[in-house]
């Protein structure tokens, strides 16, 4: 089974080595879990859902048999329309969904963005595209590092090996429960 892991710094392991990635460490866990599931890394730093749409061809062509969908940190960082992101999120569910490829749906918390409406409005995404579509859903793939220092590169955004561990084994059950084929 092949599991692309498709989003942005947080997938590729921003400062990291391949081996500290996040598609590393659920590769593990899943071997510790004796799942036989091996975890692509599509991951870009910087990336959009945005740019994940026009990468989409690409993750397509791996033909993988789930997806870990994970944009919107930079979306949300960089003030994108709600209203846009929502629809390109649902954009890149609906490319899945149309290949019966079942897809796991990783939130962010938009905690940086000084503009409470905004991140009212952002926060709700995940939740409401998991509901629309019947996804699992990862609620915020920033929490099980965020604000911890030992757990976070220099930059205090991005999670260090430590920090990528934590994401991981919050992460894995979910992980888990997509690889065998277990619906919300």
């Amino acid at each position: 089974m092949r599991i692309a892991c498709f989003g942005d710094s947080l997938t590729e392991g921003y400062g990291l080595t391949p081996d500290e990635a996040l598609p590393a460490v659920l590769d593990r866990g899943l071997l510790d879990r004796e799942i036989d599931a091996r975890c692509l890394n599509f991951g870009v730093s910087g990336d959009t859902s945005e740019d994940g749409l026009e990468r989409l061809d690409m993750v397509l062509d791996a033909k993988p048999d789930r997806v870990i969908l994970a944009f919107g940190a930079n979306d949300c960082f960089l003030d994108d329309p709600v209203d846009e992101v929502a629809a390109r999120l649902s954009a890149l569910i609906e490319a899945f969904r149309d290949r019966d490829i079942p897809v796991l749906l990783a939130g962010v918390n938009a905690g940086l963005n000084p503009d409470g409406t905004y991140r009212a409005r952002f926060e709700k995404i995940f939740p409401d595209l998991a509901g629309r579509y019947g996804l699992a859903l990862f609620p915020d793939l920033l929490a099980p590092y965020q604000g911890d220092p030992s757990l976070t590169l220099l930059d205090g955004l991005h999670p260090n090996a430590a920090g990528v561990e934590a994401m991981g084994r919050a992460l894995l059950p979910l992980v888990a429960d997509l690889a065998r084929g277990v619906t919300p």
